[in-house]
């Protein structure tokens, strides 16, 4: 599958399908044919004319990420279409490969982003031969393609095709979750590709080590018999089971933070002044720490809604780590159900434990912040408070609770906080308050004092309006351009004692 007719590119990027589970984000209200026809459109030309790199130095091509972020927040068919041409003027055009890739020479070319576009089509035939579980199953959670490689040339280093998984910030992870949530075949090839052209050689504690305490097992074969992507949506069931809320009874992330915190070996540690070079230098320094802290947490799949429990860890931990410590991961883990619903049991776990090593890495690579959850909560809002424009709610006397409350100006604090984001131009912003809003949705109901017991200072201060003071200051900082403000960068400093 070399070429790209119109039934080949229909067969990658058809029309969005249902997420395949109820952790999974909602679609906001806005989704028709106009935007479906538009979204395809733009990924269809993002595949076949772009690089996975808009640079030599590795920088993400983020169209698809953009354009599915608005279109899950129901942004009208002209937002999408514009958002792609602002994109796509900075990117690279994509190129033949010196060779094309097969099983036989797979390994010979991880890491060199000369053979993406070899890649996109071994993952093609891959996927329409395969499907995405059994795909994913050997590829990235395989020790063939991990740690145990069958016939290395001289001097050719295990493919670790799980770290690549995760490197650069969780981009792969990110595009092929992209994938599996809205059943877009061609998205978890070009996140497969992007993988392997990954250099892989950031490193992420205790990763080897999972791989050897866990014994493969023939649920590879349940995951190859469950098909194509598009009936995996309804088949993936029995691999990730729904459960109310239910405190974790093992050891939860957060107790894992605290034991960090309190580590005499991790004491001093700088925030850094560029980003980009840091992880390496925090495995170097710290890995084998790092890797006994995480090695602690518990995740037993024989209980059940185990995996609930463990999300919503990772969840909260992230949303900790951008809110109050500045480190840009919450994103990534949005697609932690997306990902585990095409996966067996052992890589489920593999998939957890990994995530999670790898998230504290980047903590202590961008500075170990500190959290001081009272003061965070104490000193923002849940209501956002946009510029007052010409056009601004003017609220009738009988107006619900009345006139002169704020309430009235914004009786749901995500309304305006969704319609300013959609029109900004900042690619990540969407993304990031999509999440925000979906983990509102599945966990804002936890009140102050559910988390007394996990092991994290000032935790039973933490509810579920985490979410939206993060979102309002994130709207803040950016900037409300809809309503007339200027555009604005993000800030890597977070609300935290230095």
């Amino acid at each position: 599958m070399n070429g790209h007719t119109t039934a080949q590119l229909d067969t990658l990027f058809p029309a969005p399908s249902p997420p395949p589970n109820t952790q999974c984000p909602q679609r906001w209200y806005g989704v028709n044919h106009e935007t479906t026809a538009a979204l395809q459109k733009t990924l269809k030309k993002n595949h076949t004319k772009w690089h996975i790199f808009f640079n030599d130095r590795g920088f993400h091509n983020h169209i698809a990420h953009h354009t599915l972020a608005l279109y899950a927040l129901g942004a009208s068919a002209p937002v999408i279409e514009a958002a792609y041409e602002l994109d796509s003027r900075h990117q690279r055009a994509l190129f033949e490969s010196p060779e094309a890739i097969t099983e036989e020479n797979f390994i010979d070319h991880l890491g060199d982003e000369k053979f993406y576009k070899a890649y996109l089509t071994f993952f093609t035939n891959a996927l329409l031969e395969k499907g995405a579980a059994a795909t994913l199953e050997k590829f990235v959670f395989s020790d063939e393609y991990n740690y145990e490689a069958p016939n290395l040339k001289d001097g050719q280093s295990q493919p670790k095709m799980l770290v690549r998984f995760y490197d650069a910030l969780m981009h792969t992870m990110i595009h092929v979750g992209y994938g599996l949530e809205f059943g877009l075949m061609g998205m978890v090839v070009e996140g497969l590709a992007q993988g392997a052209v990954h250099k892989g050689d950031a490193g992420i504690p205790l990763v080897e080590d999972t791989f050897k305490s866990l014994k493969s097992s023939g649920a590879v074969e349940v995951a190859a018999a469950a098909g194509r992507l598009a009936s995996l949506t309804l088949e993936q069931k029995p691999f990730y089971t729904q459960c109310e809320g239910q405190p974790t009874t093992g050891t939860h992330a957060f107790s894992i933070l605290q034991s960090m915190l309190a580590d005499d070996r991790l004491t001093n540690i700088k925030a850094p002044q560029t980003l980009l070079s840091t992880h390496t230098e925090a495995m170097d320094k710290y890995g084998a720490i790092i890797a006994e802290h995480a090695a602690s947490w518990t995740v037993d799949l024989s209980k059940p809604g185990e995996l609930e429990r463990k999300v919503e860890e990772l969840s909260w931990v992230n949303a900790i780590f951008y809110a109050i410590g500045g480190l840009h991961l919450v994103t990534s883990s949005l697609f932690l159900p997306a990902v585990l619903a095409y996966l067996t049991p052992r890589a489920q776990v593999i998939c957890l434990r990994t995530y999670f090593s790898s998230s504290l890495t980047w903590w202590v690579a961008t500075g170990l912040a500190r959290f001081d959850i009272p003061a965070f909560f104490s000193s923002t809002s849940t209501l956002p408070t946009p510029p007052r424009s010409s056009t601004a709610a003017n609220p009738n006397p009988d107006t619900l609770p009345s006139a002169t409350s704020p309430h009235a100006i914004t009786p749901n604090p995500w309304l305006p906080i969704i319609q300013t984001t959609i029109v900004h131009p900042n690619d990540h912003l969407c993304k990031l308050q999509r999440t925000l809003a979906h983990f509102e949705r599945v966990y804002g109901g936890r009140a102050p004092g559910y988390f007394k017991d996990s092991g994290l200072e000032g935790a039973e201060y933490l509810d579920g309006s985490l979410f939206v003071r993060a979102a309002t200051l994130t709207a803040d900082r950016l900037g409300w351009m809809r309503e007339g403000q200027e555009k604005k960068s993000f800030s890597f400093e977070g609300f935290y004692a230095k």
